[in-house]
């Protein structure tokens, strides 16, 4: 049975899955970024997410790891849902910046080339009846923990924010 009588037949319409949409954006993001002709810089990626991109968040804030948490390409944990790289990881080294940091892991961060607040099992919105998730770093909290990021550099900044 094709598809489309499968779907008018039972009655439902297919739809894309959020995490599908971000990996199809993230792709043509990096597609337009590998062809173009223009000499364009990025110093920095700021990355939000959940578990497809989690570098280690979840394990930061939440240390019971197990395995496989990263063994296979680090060679040691790195607190990661995955035994290797990310697809974040792929695009950072393709712009020639090293792996992103989790956020919530700050002994031994580097956040001068971005920062990664994506976490395993997080949500678009905040928890509630209809929405349940481990993670308790939605959307709005990653965004505000970026936002606290952002003030910190400032006032740590000799230039400011007007200057950078």
């Amino acid at each position: 049975m094709s598809l489309r009588k499968a779907e008018s037949h039972s009655g439902l319409q297919p739809s894309l899955l959020p995490s599908g949409v971000f990996f199809f954006l993230l792709i043509l993001v990096f597609l337009l970024a590998t062809t173009t002709e223009a000499d364009c810089s990025f110093p920095a990626i700021f990355n939000f997410g959940d578990s497809n991109s989690d570098t280690g968040g979840f394990w930061a804030a939440f240390p019971a790891q197990r395995a496989p948490f990263g063994m296979t390409y680090f060679k040691k944990p790195a607190g990661r849902a995955s035994d290797g790289r990310a697809v974040i990881d792929f695009l950072a080294q393709a712009l020639g910046l090293p792996f992103l940091s989790p956020y919530l892991q700050s002994i031994g961060s580097n956040f001068s080339h971005g920062a990664n607040f994506a976490t395993a099992s997080s949500t678009v919105l905040l928890p509630s009846l209809f929405v349940t998730g481990i993670s308790p770093f939605s959307l709005a909290i990653q965004l505000n923990q970026m936002n606290e990021l952002r003030v910190r550099v400032f006032e740590m900044s000799p230039q400011g924010p007007g200057n950078c």
